[in-house]
């Protein structure tokens, strides 16, 4: 698929600002399944960056090559968001240390983020986000959803959940868990 200019800055822009709040959620939940996949987002920007300077200097001949010069400083500053969002998430995967503070402001929060993966024999195999109410029934928020390298930032009520896909939601710890269990089929309702 050729992707033009606009829309690779588009998705790095989404991409970079996912990053950032799945980084502080690993963190403040201490949640390495989230810092992985903050790390896997930062590969994937970092393609994508390439892609997009491809493109650029393939266009940048004549008139346009001033104007290329936006396009990259958006590029680069959603380059900062990101490597600032993998460091995060590398204190999760290394397992530093968090300040007292940070956990006295977590010991009340019943507030949780989790990753879960959509097998064929789930519930939500092959139904809307609106079909399925996870946020009405469960109090859950989908922050994004991974389907294979292709990410679906801020998804929709019509969006379709299919097989395989990885869902990032936010919302109540017991809520958290009930979800992976019915993304892999053991709890078979909402």
């Amino acid at each position: 698929m050729q992707e033009n200019v606009k829309e690779l800055v588009e998705e790095i822009k989404n991409m970079s600002e996912l990053m950032l709040d799945l980084a502080y959620s690993s963190v403040l939940f201490e949640s390495k399944d989230i810092a992985k996949e903050v790390k896997l987002l930062h590969q994937r920007l970092e393609e994508m960056e390439e892609k997009t300077y491809l493109h650029l200097f393939a266009a940048s001949r004549g008139k346009l090559a001033k104007r290329m010069i936006s396009v990259i400083d958006i590029v680069e500053s959603a380059k900062w968001v990101a490597f600032a969002a993998k460091n995060l998430s590398n204190m999760v995967l290394e397992g530093s240390a968090l300040h007292p503070v940070i956990k006295e402001a977590l010991k009340d929060s019943d507030e949780s983020i989790t990753k879960a993966i959509i097998t064929r024999s789930s519930i939500l195999c092959n139904k809307t986000i609106g079909e399925l109410r996870l946020r009405t029934e469960m109090g859950l928020n989908i922050l994004a959803i991974r389907r294979g390298e292709r990410w679906i930032f801020d998804p929709k009520k019509q969006t379709d959940m299919k097989e395989g896909d990885i869902m990032i939601c936010v919302g109540p710890s017991y809520s958290c868990e009930k979800l992976r269990k019915i993304a892999i089929g053991k709890v078979k309702s909402i």
